[in-house]
Protein backbone atom coordinates (compact mmCIF):
# COMPACT_ATOMS: atom_id res chain seq x y z
CA UNK A 1 0.00 0.00 0.00
CA UNK A 2 2.88 2.36 0.78
CA UNK A 3 4.40 1.66 -2.65
CA UNK A 4 1.06 2.44 -4.33
CA UNK A 5 0.74 5.63 -2.30
CA UNK A 6 4.22 6.61 -3.42
CA UNK A 7 3.18 6.23 -7.04
CA UNK A 8 0.14 8.38 -6.26
CA UNK A 9 2.40 11.13 -4.92
CA UNK A 10 4.45 11.10 -8.11
CA UNK A 11 1.19 11.30 -10.06
CA UNK A 12 0.19 14.38 -8.06
CA UNK A 13 3.53 16.10 -8.53
CA UNK A 14 3.58 15.44 -12.27
CA UNK A 15 1.13 18.32 -12.76
CA UNK A 16 3.79 20.87 -11.90
CA UNK A 17 7.15 19.57 -12.99
CA UNK A 18 9.81 16.89 -12.54
CA UNK A 19 10.08 17.66 -8.83
CA UNK A 20 7.74 15.86 -6.43
CA UNK A 21 8.04 14.65 -2.86
CA UNK A 22 5.71 13.62 -0.07
CA UNK A 23 4.67 17.24 0.45
CA UNK A 24 3.58 17.75 -3.16
CA UNK A 25 0.26 19.04 -1.81
CA UNK A 26 1.88 22.49 -1.56
CA UNK A 27 2.40 22.49 -5.34
CA UNK A 28 -1.33 22.31 -6.10
CA UNK A 29 -2.22 25.94 -5.34
CA UNK A 30 -5.11 27.57 -3.49
CA UNK A 31 -6.68 29.96 -6.01
CA UNK A 32 -8.63 29.49 -9.21
CA UNK A 33 -7.39 32.91 -10.31
CA UNK A 34 -3.73 31.98 -9.90
CA UNK A 35 -4.18 28.53 -11.44
CA UNK A 36 -5.82 30.08 -14.50
CA UNK A 37 -2.56 32.00 -15.02
CA UNK A 38 -0.43 28.88 -14.83
CA UNK A 39 0.10 29.26 -11.09
CA UNK A 40 2.46 32.21 -11.64
CA UNK A 41 1.20 34.38 -8.78
CA UNK A 42 4.30 34.97 -6.64
CA UNK A 43 4.93 38.51 -7.91
CA UNK A 44 1.29 39.58 -8.31
CA UNK A 45 0.06 38.39 -4.87
CA UNK A 46 -2.55 41.16 -4.69
CA UNK A 47 -5.52 39.29 -3.19
CA UNK A 48 -6.33 36.85 -0.36
CA UNK A 49 -4.29 34.03 -1.90
CA UNK A 50 -1.11 35.99 -1.11
CA UNK A 51 -1.23 34.04 2.17
CA UNK A 52 -0.43 30.94 0.10
CA UNK A 53 1.64 32.23 -2.82
CA UNK A 54 3.62 35.10 -1.30
CA UNK A 55 2.95 36.15 2.32
CA UNK A 56 4.89 39.38 1.76
CA UNK A 57 1.84 40.53 -0.23
CA UNK A 58 -0.25 40.53 2.96
CA UNK A 59 1.46 43.78 3.93
CA UNK A 60 -0.32 45.55 1.06
CA UNK A 61 -3.82 44.16 1.68
CA UNK A 62 -6.39 46.12 3.67
CA UNK A 63 -9.57 44.02 3.61
CA UNK A 64 -10.81 40.77 5.13
CA UNK A 65 -11.47 37.81 2.87
CA UNK A 66 -12.66 34.22 2.98
CA UNK A 67 -11.67 32.03 0.03
CA UNK A 68 -12.12 28.43 -1.02
CA UNK A 69 -10.98 26.14 -3.81
CA UNK A 70 -12.13 22.76 -5.07
CA UNK A 71 -10.11 20.93 -7.71
CA UNK A 72 -10.59 17.64 -9.49
CA UNK A 73 -7.01 16.69 -10.34
CA UNK A 74 -6.61 14.52 -13.46
CA UNK A 75 -10.20 13.31 -13.01
CA UNK A 76 -8.89 11.11 -10.17
CA UNK A 77 -8.04 13.11 -7.03
CA UNK A 78 -10.12 15.47 -4.90
CA UNK A 79 -8.30 18.53 -3.62
CA UNK A 80 -9.69 21.37 -1.50
CA UNK A 81 -8.36 24.52 0.12
CA UNK A 82 -9.92 27.15 2.36
CA UNK A 83 -8.30 30.38 3.50
CA UNK A 84 -9.03 33.36 5.72
CA UNK A 85 -7.07 36.61 5.63
CA UNK A 86 -7.03 39.86 7.57
CA UNK A 87 -4.53 42.69 7.15
CA UNK A 88 -1.02 41.28 7.67
CA UNK A 89 -2.13 37.73 8.54
CA UNK A 90 -3.62 34.70 6.81
CA UNK A 91 -4.34 31.02 7.38
CA UNK A 92 -4.87 28.31 4.73
CA UNK A 93 -5.97 24.69 5.15
CA UNK A 94 -5.43 22.07 2.41
CA UNK A 95 -6.62 18.51 1.91
CA UNK A 96 -5.88 15.94 -0.78
CA UNK A 97 -7.97 12.75 -0.94
CA UNK A 98 -7.71 9.89 -3.42
CA UNK A 99 -10.96 8.20 -2.42
CA UNK A 100 -10.99 4.43 -2.07
CA UNK A 101 -8.52 2.65 -4.38
CA UNK A 102 -9.09 -1.05 -5.02
CA UNK A 103 -6.09 -3.39 -5.24
CA UNK A 104 -5.74 -7.11 -5.94
CA UNK A 105 -5.52 -7.99 -2.24
CA UNK A 106 -7.16 -5.04 -0.50
CA UNK A 107 -7.96 -1.40 -1.01
CA UNK A 108 -6.60 1.75 0.56
CA UNK A 109 -7.23 5.47 0.69
CA UNK A 110 -4.58 8.19 0.55
CA UNK A 111 -5.33 11.34 2.55
CA UNK A 112 -2.95 14.18 3.34
CA UNK A 113 -3.59 17.53 5.00
CA UNK A 114 -1.65 20.74 5.44
CA UNK A 115 -1.98 24.04 7.26
CA UNK A 116 -0.27 27.33 6.44
CA UNK A 117 0.09 30.29 8.80
CA UNK A 118 1.26 33.43 7.01
CA UNK A 119 2.23 36.95 8.03
CA UNK A 120 3.56 39.96 6.15
CA UNK A 121 4.11 43.71 6.44
CA UNK A 122 5.25 46.50 4.15
CA UNK A 123 7.70 49.37 4.42
CA UNK A 124 7.05 51.70 1.52
CA UNK A 125 7.28 49.65 -1.71
CA UNK A 126 8.91 46.65 0.03
CA UNK A 127 6.94 43.83 1.60
CA UNK A 128 8.43 41.19 3.87
CA UNK A 129 6.72 38.04 5.10
CA UNK A 130 6.87 34.36 5.82
CA UNK A 131 4.69 31.26 5.83
CA UNK A 132 4.85 28.36 8.26
CA UNK A 133 3.77 25.07 6.65
CA UNK A 134 2.59 22.09 8.65
CA UNK A 135 2.15 18.81 6.78
CA UNK A 136 0.58 15.49 7.77
CA UNK A 137 -0.33 12.24 6.01
CA UNK A 138 -3.34 10.59 7.66
CA UNK A 139 -3.74 7.40 5.57
CA UNK A 140 -2.70 4.75 4.59
CA UNK A 141 0.40 5.51 6.71
CA UNK A 142 1.30 8.42 8.95
CA UNK A 143 3.94 11.09 8.39
CA UNK A 144 4.41 14.69 9.44
CA UNK A 145 6.82 17.61 9.12
CA UNK A 146 7.00 21.37 8.88
CA UNK A 147 8.87 24.11 7.03
CA UNK A 148 9.20 27.90 7.01
CA UNK A 149 9.45 30.02 3.84
CA UNK A 150 10.66 33.66 4.02
CA UNK A 151 9.32 35.95 1.29
CA UNK A 152 9.91 39.34 -0.35
CA UNK A 153 7.73 41.51 -2.59
CA UNK A 154 8.71 44.78 -4.27
CA UNK A 155 5.80 46.83 -5.62
CA UNK A 156 5.96 49.74 -8.08
CA UNK A 157 3.26 51.35 -10.20
CA UNK A 158 3.83 48.92 -13.08
CA UNK A 159 6.31 46.19 -12.09
CA UNK A 160 6.20 43.83 -9.11
CA UNK A 161 8.99 41.43 -8.12
CA UNK A 162 8.49 38.49 -5.77
CA UNK A 163 11.04 36.22 -4.12
CA UNK A 164 10.39 33.14 -1.98
CA UNK A 165 12.87 30.77 -0.34
CA UNK A 166 10.93 27.54 -0.17
CA UNK A 167 11.71 25.39 2.87
CA UNK A 168 14.32 27.84 4.09
CA UNK A 169 14.16 26.27 7.53
CA UNK A 170 12.47 22.92 8.03
CA UNK A 171 12.08 19.78 10.07
CA UNK A 172 12.32 16.67 7.90
CA UNK A 173 9.13 14.73 7.18
CA UNK A 174 9.14 11.77 9.55
CA UNK A 175 7.25 8.56 8.81
CA UNK A 176 5.82 6.16 11.37
CA UNK A 177 8.53 3.58 10.63
CA UNK A 178 11.28 6.09 11.42
CA UNK A 179 12.16 6.94 7.82
CA UNK A 180 12.71 10.66 7.17
CA UNK A 181 12.51 12.74 4.02
CA UNK A 182 14.14 16.17 3.76
CA UNK A 183 12.36 19.16 2.26
CA UNK A 184 14.11 20.44 -0.84
CA UNK A 185 15.26 24.03 -0.48
CA UNK A 186 14.39 26.03 -3.60
CA UNK A 187 14.50 29.66 -4.72
CA UNK A 188 11.36 30.94 -6.45
CA UNK A 189 11.43 34.24 -8.36
CA UNK A 190 8.57 36.00 -10.12
CA UNK A 191 7.99 39.20 -12.10
CA UNK A 192 4.62 40.79 -12.86
CA UNK A 193 3.68 43.80 -14.96
CA UNK A 194 0.35 45.64 -14.65
CA UNK A 195 -1.05 48.06 -17.21
CA UNK A 196 -4.24 50.12 -16.75
CA UNK A 197 -5.11 51.40 -20.24
CA UNK A 198 -8.43 52.88 -19.10
CA UNK A 199 -10.66 53.07 -16.05
CA UNK A 200 -11.92 49.65 -15.02
CA UNK A 201 -9.49 47.79 -17.29
CA UNK A 202 -6.44 45.96 -15.87
CA UNK A 203 -3.94 43.84 -17.79
CA UNK A 204 -1.51 41.61 -15.87
CA UNK A 205 1.41 39.64 -17.28
CA UNK A 206 3.34 37.28 -14.99
CA UNK A 207 6.31 34.95 -15.29
CA UNK A 208 7.83 32.78 -12.58
CA UNK A 209 10.68 30.35 -12.07
CA UNK A 210 11.31 27.82 -9.28
CA UNK A 211 14.43 25.86 -8.44
CA UNK A 212 16.46 28.36 -10.43
CA UNK A 213 19.79 27.18 -9.04
CA UNK A 214 18.95 23.47 -9.12
CA UNK A 215 19.28 20.80 -11.79
CA UNK A 216 15.52 20.87 -12.48
CA UNK A 217 14.33 24.49 -12.81
CA UNK A 218 10.62 25.01 -13.52
CA UNK A 219 8.90 27.88 -15.26
CA UNK A 220 5.32 29.09 -15.58
CA UNK A 221 3.67 32.22 -16.98
CA UNK A 222 0.28 33.77 -17.49
CA UNK A 223 -1.84 36.66 -18.73
CA UNK A 224 -4.94 38.22 -17.21
CA UNK A 225 -7.40 40.76 -18.57
CA UNK A 226 -9.92 42.33 -16.17
CA UNK A 227 -12.73 44.47 -17.52
CA UNK A 228 -15.08 45.66 -14.83
CA UNK A 229 -16.49 42.64 -12.99
CA UNK A 230 -15.27 40.11 -15.58
CA UNK A 231 -11.84 38.56 -16.14
CA UNK A 232 -10.23 36.10 -18.57
CA UNK A 233 -6.92 34.30 -18.08
CA UNK A 234 -4.43 32.19 -19.99
CA UNK A 235 -1.21 30.54 -18.90
CA UNK A 236 1.32 27.72 -18.94
CA UNK A 237 2.05 25.83 -15.71
CA UNK A 238 5.08 23.85 -16.81
CA UNK A 239 3.01 20.81 -17.78
CA UNK A 240 0.42 22.28 -20.15
CA UNK A 241 -1.86 25.18 -21.03
CA UNK A 242 -4.28 26.68 -18.49
CA UNK A 243 -7.40 28.83 -18.91
CA UNK A 244 -9.51 30.83 -16.49
CA UNK A 245 -12.63 32.96 -16.18
CA UNK A 246 -13.99 35.05 -13.31
CA UNK A 247 -17.01 37.13 -12.37
CA UNK A 248 -17.56 39.45 -9.41
CA UNK A 249 -20.91 40.46 -7.98
CA UNK A 250 -21.35 42.44 -4.75
CA UNK A 251 -18.84 40.98 -2.27
CA UNK A 252 -18.54 37.61 -4.04
CA UNK A 253 -16.12 36.42 -6.69
CA UNK A 254 -16.24 33.14 -8.63
CA UNK A 255 -13.15 31.87 -10.45
CA UNK A 256 -12.96 28.91 -12.82
CA UNK A 257 -9.70 27.41 -14.04
CA UNK A 258 -8.96 24.57 -16.41
CA UNK A 259 -5.61 22.85 -16.94
CA UNK A 260 -4.66 20.68 -19.92
CA UNK A 261 -1.46 18.73 -19.04
CA UNK A 262 0.33 17.17 -21.99
CA UNK A 263 0.50 13.62 -20.59
CA UNK A 264 -2.24 13.51 -17.91
CA UNK A 265 -6.03 13.97 -17.90
CA UNK A 266 -7.34 17.52 -17.70
CA UNK A 267 -8.05 19.15 -14.34
CA UNK A 268 -10.63 21.75 -13.38
CA UNK A 269 -10.69 24.13 -10.40
CA UNK A 270 -13.44 26.25 -8.84
CA UNK A 271 -12.81 29.10 -6.37
CA UNK A 272 -15.32 31.08 -4.31
CA UNK A 273 -14.26 34.24 -2.49
CA UNK A 274 -16.18 36.53 -0.15
CA UNK A 275 -14.75 39.90 0.88
CA UNK A 276 -16.02 41.66 4.01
Amino acid sequence: MIALAGLLLLFVGADGAPYANSAAIFELGSSGRALGMGGAFLALADDESAAFYNPAGLGFLHGIGLSSLYARQFDALNYAAIGFTVPYFGVTVLQLDSGWIETAEAGFRYTSRAGILSAGFSIGPIGLGGRFKLYRVAAPYSASGWAFDPALLIVTDIVRIGLLLENGYAQAIEFADGHTEAWERRVRLGIAATIVPSEGVHLNAVVEGAGLFSTHPQFCAGLEAEIGALAARFGYDGAGVTFGLAVRFASFQVDLAYATPEILPDSYRLSLTYRF
